[in-house]
């Protein structure tokens, strides 16, 4: 049996360091693909892929309908046409999740108020700059602490992950404490709240805020000038050439000027300042078409994850039953490896980490896999306590039937075992529910990713997670509701 093991684990080992040795990034450096790209984006037989995170207005947001607008999809969609390229689509996905996607190749461009600088550029590739950005602080509008950067000492400062703001605050005022939050509108809720005392962002963003809906103020000038760009992959530099043309031909005929003057120029907010009420229903009516397409898009995620869960429960029970040392192994190995590691951190090396070796997965298929994988590990381990809990006398007495051991488990102990399964199974099934919400750091537009964008565009945070908690618990209801009328329908079986 030891050289059996050996031979096994010899085996395992040489697939792996095979497809390591096939893998990409350990090959010779890529040649220049941008114009191969470029060729394929202007004949239409492919689509120009482009990540944002449309909660950041003025530059992208969302209407009432879900649609995309704002300064940069604009600019994108314009510079695109000028330069040949047919088809673009819009990829949702947390700003720092930007630039891992283009290195992983998962998207073609970046547009989200992306700062040019040189930690980036070590990266992936900027176009020209396209509008004059900078960093400047905001504190709440009867806020009389803070005049300066110098204020900021020991005060709760809000940023956005993943943005230069997080290491700007650190390097010039390190004894500021950050509190990093995923989306723009988080920011100043924070400060709206109380729950930072400051928000250091890009000036037009926030200026825009305050035009929307007050109760901030700028402190003092711009803190930075650096200047937003668009981000590509350092292998598609052809395609950055064509839109550093495009731009260049904007600027030339005033068309750029126009568009920069809709969405910055005197006017742009008329809309300003609004008065809220606490609740809003009527933010859930109008954005309910966002809504629905989430829940729907939410649903099919459990659905898919579950039974996968089931699948990999159901191997991983059978091999850490099995007699096979080896087999039983793979078995326990897996429980100990997924059960062991955060479900995010498996999800986003599956999404991001695998592409590097040479295997790119869409959104849907990797968020779905790498739920019913995480979910897996605990069924393995409910089918395995299941089946163990029955009387061994029974298999016994089932052998000396005469029948085999396959048939004793599949007609005597499994139909036991799966009864014992079903409460701790709905309770599996009702955390992978709650879990689905994590696939939204994938772009995957599920029901709390929608609702994030609702809220970027509303800044009604408490009417929006108040109804999508209210969708969630009616779901997981649902569940339970299920595994419990199965588990009395089976009953007068056993």
């Amino acid at each position: 049996m030891g050289r059996k093991a050996a031979a096994v684990l010899a085996g395992l080992l040489s697939s792996f360091l095979l497809l390591a040795a096939a893998s990409p990034a350990d090959a010779a450096p890529q040649a220049d693909k941008g114009a191969q790209k470029l060729e394929q984006l202007r004949s239409g037989r492919a689509t120009l892929r482009v990540g944002t995170d449309a909660t950041f207005p003025p530059f992208e947001f969302t209407d009432t309908k879900g649609g995309r607008v704002g300064f940069d999809i604009e600019l994108v969609m314009a510079l695109a046409k000028r330069a040949g390229i047919k088809k673009v689509a819009f990829t949702q996905m947390p700003f720092g999740n930007i630039v891992p996607a283009l290195q992983a190749h998962q998207i073609d461009m970046g547009a989200s108020g992306i700062y040019i600088n040189q930690e980036r550029t070590k990266v992936i590739d900027f176009s020209d700059v396209y509008y004059p950005g900078g960093l400047a602080m905001f504190t709440g509008a009867k806020d009389s602490t803070v005049h300066s950067l110098a204020d900021l000492a020991g005060k709760r400062v809000a940023v956005q992950v993943g943005t230069k703001s997080v290491e700007w605050v650190k390097e010039n005022q390190p004894r500021a404490k950050l509190v990093t939050v995923q989306t723009n509108q988080q920011m100043f809720s924070s400060v709206k709240l109380g729950q930072a005392s400051a928000v250091v962002t890009g000036a037009p963003a926030g200026q825009y805020f305050i035009a929307q809906q007050g109760g901030l103020k700028q402190v003092g000038k711009r803190l930075t000038g650096e200047d937003y760009g668009y981000a590509f992959p350092k292998t598609d530099s052809a395609v950055t050439a064509a839109f550093n043309g495009a731009l260049k031909d904007m600027k030339s005929d005033d068309s750029y000027g126009k568009l920069t003057h809709k969405w910055f120029g005197a006017g742009s907010t008329e809309k300003a300042k609004k008065k809220h009420a606490l609740l809003n229903p009527q933010t859930i009516i109008d954005s309910w078409g966002q809504i629905w397409h989430g829940l729907l898009v939410s649903i099919e995620v459990i659905l898919m994850s579950l039974c996968l869960s089931l699948l990999f429960g159901m191997t991983g029970g059978f091999a850490k039953l099995s007699d096979i040392a080896p087999v039983r192994w793979l078995g326990n190995a897996y429980v100990s490896v997924i059960r062991g590691t955060p479900f995010v951190v498996q999800l986003f090396l599956i999404y991001f980490g695998l592409p590097q070796l040479g295997l790119q997965l869409s959104p849907m298929v990797a968020g779905v896999f790498s739920l019913g994988l995480y979910s897996g590990s605990y069924v393995t381990e409910i089918f395995r306590g299941a089946v163990q809990s029955v009387d061994r006398g029974q298999i016994e007495a089932a052998r000396s039937c005469g029948m085999s051991h396959a048939s004793a488990m599949r007609h005597v102990v499994v139909p036991q075992a799966f009864l014992r399964m079903l409460p701790p199974l709905g309770n599996e099934f009702v955390s992978l529910t709650k879990n689905s919400t994590l696939v939204s750091f994938v772009t995957i537009s599920e029901l709390f990713l929608v609702g994030q964008v609702v809220i970027s565009r509303t800044f009604d945070a408490l009417t929006v997670y108040l109804f999508i908690g209210l969708l969630y618990y009616v779901l997981t209801n649902i569940i339970g509701f299920a595994t419990h009328a199965i588990e009395k329908k089976m009953a007068v079986y056993v």
